[in-house]
């Protein structure tokens, strides 16, 4: 798993998503059991080991990038994963790589619309399952620096079981769950 975090991510960062795609956002819907991580910039910039200020020039407009991970290849299955694939096809998603690498089925698709840009990253191999879509842009002309970036700690830190409270790279569900509860505070002060 580490490593198609590692290439997915390589592969997105150099891409920029400022909405939620449909064709992503009803993939998530129909497989509930995706866990879903966000990582913030301030997270990106713990990836940063030798200090390069050409990488947080990089990063400096990156919002989050959501990531939504299956830890078995049998949460989304071929067909699943070819649907998805066509959906965005579809939706005038252009093919800008499509890979294999050590058995993983690869796919970098974008739209261009004006001044927004939208991509989605699909990444499957037997094992596992990785969707990526980034909100924010990239200062592409310090795409170099991403060759000092430890992937290997990103991964370990989505990885990691966090029972502490909430942290970035947490799951969705806790995020997702606190701020509902606080969107039923509000409503119960109005009703007040």
């Amino acid at each position: 798993m580490k490593w198609i975090t590692s290439v997915a991510l390589t592969l997105v960062m150099s891409m920029a998503l400022n909405a939620q795609v449909k064709a992503v956002e009803d993939f998530v819907k129909d497989h509930p059991d995706l866990e879903q991580y966000f990582i913030y910039q301030s997270t990106l910039r713990l990836l940063n080991q030798s200090g390069n200020d050409d990488f947080n020039m990089l990063i400096k407009d990156i919002r989050k990038i959501n990531a939504y991970v299956a830890m078995s290849s049998a949460d989304v299955t071929k067909k699943e994963y070819d649907k998805m694939i066509t959906k965005l096809e579809k939706d005038k998603f252009e093919l800008l790589i499509h890979a294999k690498y050590n058995g993983a089925l690869i796919h970098l698709m974008g739209q261009d619309k004006g001044k927004d840009s939208y991509y989605v990253l699909a990444v499957r191999d037997e094992n596992d399952f990785a969707l990526l879509e980034m909100d924010g842009q990239l200062d592409l002309k310090y795409l170099t620096a991403i060759q000092d970036v430890d992937f290997a700690k990103l991964s370990g830190m989505l990885l990691e079981d966090d029972n502490d409270g909430k942290k970035e790279g947490e799951k969705d569900e806790k995020t997702h769950n606190d701020k509902k509860s606080s969107d039923e505070k509000n409503n119960d002060k109005k009703s007040n």
